[in-house]
């Protein structure tokens, strides 16, 4: 059974992270203080919903290294293909001009990454930007297929000191080359672990209601540092996802278990990051109040919840919906902003815009999902069936040719023992 708050967590991620390119693309600007940090913030909780997501896929099923980045792929690949498909038709249409042979290479490899912020090795097509973060992704699932084996507890660990000392190296590393890019998917990396070890360590800790939603108000504060001129912050992020410790834990829903996160945890922090906001001022002092009330107004939620006694109706909810968003998250994901690309060109109206390309954005996206990658799977079912009868039947003419032969070696092999 799949665990209803973390399917709706990545289906809602995908949603904030179409508002985002949504308002990105609107034909008449963007307010992109406003929106820029809610994409990047459901990105980061992208990431780490994929190494809990993980950890607790192979542990309910362990798969060996081969099968793992097999399932991996025939997961990710048929629908990023068509994706990238779709990116090229909407660069023909709006008679925008092709990448090099390089960049359409790397891309369909997958070791593009943004040309503005990174562009490590290859610039993703300007057609589907989003394919970036999935660079980053595929690097993720190589690291962690490398660790499968005896020692992957060990493995993992090394991994996790490695992602930290990648933090600093991210800042001091200014060339933009190949090694750098190995670099940011390494220090990036720090956040998917903290996700896998999240569910690894589930019944050490927990913690309850009002706690995790005052770490949950604590995040806008966070995603707003500015430790450095780069956006794409890996140290930022790592801070981020240590705050979200408390809201992944809950969303497991399982039963308290080990040491309890005390409120006293989150507010001294919390306290920090405001005075730091309020006196730095990396941001206006307006915003920086707002936000430090976050946690508290997250609290004054939980408790209205509660007062209107509407805790069953909301679960309800969130086990519709989140049935629904996390299915299609990723073809909504890998399509979205083809279609929004194509009609910020066409159409100068934000509302026109918005209206005729959600239900294109939907229809494509259910398409991906529920058409392209059910074909996909059966094709490789039916190919690892074939295997399967194929090898039985190898095994068996082996023998029968092992049969006839001993007959004939009989002989030879008493004369050697005499």
């Amino acid at each position: 059974m799949k665990k209803i708050y973390l399917e709706f967590l990545r289906g809602i991620s995908t949603v904030f992270i179409l508002g985002w390119h949504m308002a990105f693309l609107a034909p008449t600007g963007h307010p992109t203080h406003l929106t820029a940090y809610w994409g990047t913030d459901a990105l980061i909780m992208f990431f780490m919903l994929s190494g809990l997501v993980i950890n607790l896929s192979e542990s309910k099923k362990p798969k060996p290294r081969r099968e793992f980045i097999k399932n991996r792929f025939i997961r990710i690949y048929p629908q990023f293909l068509a994706g990238m498909l779709l990116a090229f038709v909407a660069l023909y249409v709006t008679n925008t001009a092709f990448p090099s042979i390089k960049d359409t290479i790397g891309n369909f490899f997958m070791v593009s990454t943004m040309n503005d912020y990174m562009g490590y090795v290859v610039t993703s097509i300007q057609s589907n930007l989003p394919v970036w973060s999935l660079s980053f992704e595929v690097g993720f699932y190589v690291l962690f297929a490398f660790t499968i084996g005896r020692h992957q507890k060990k493995a993992l660990f090394y991994w996790f000191m490695l992602s930290l000392v990648a933090i600093p190296l991210y800042f001091l590393k200014i060339e933009r080359d190949a090694l750098t890019h190995v670099i940011a998917v390494f220090a990036f990396s720090s956040v998917w672990l903290v996700g896998y070890y999240i569910y690894q360590y589930r019944s050490y800790f927990y913690a309850e209601k009002y706690t995790v939603l005052f770490s949950l108000g604590i995040l806008p504060l966070i995603s707003r540092m500015q430790f450095s001129a780069n956006f794409y912050d890996p140290l930022k992020y790592f801070i981020f996802s240590i705050f979200c410790i408390p809201f992944f834990r809950y969303c497991l829903q399982l039963p308290p278990s080990g040491k309890k996160i005390k409120m006293i945890y989150v507010i001294i922090p919390h306290t920090i990051f405001v005075i730091i906001a309020l006196t730095v001022r990396y941001m206006p002092l307006k915003n920086a109040i707002v936000y430090s009330t976050f946690p508290y107004l997250y609290m004054g939620v939980g408790y209205i919840i509660d007062l209107l006694k509407i805790k069953d109706e909301l679960i309800n909810f969130i086990s519709k919906s989140g049935a629904i968003m996390g299915k299609y998250s990723y073809s909504l994901y890998i399509s979205h902003y083809t279609i929004l690309f194509i009609f910020s060109k066409l159409i100068h109206n934000v509302l026109l815009y918005a209206l005729a390309s959600l239900p294109i954005i939907l229809v494509i996206a259910y398409g991906l999902e529920s058409w392209l990658q059910p074909v996909v799977m059966s094709y490789f079912r039916k190919s690892k069936q074939q295997d399967t009868e194929v090898k039985p039947k190898a095994d068996m003419a082996a023998k029968q040719q092992d049969a006839q032969l001993l007959p004939h070696q009989a002989p030879s092999v008493r004369l050697t023992g005499s």
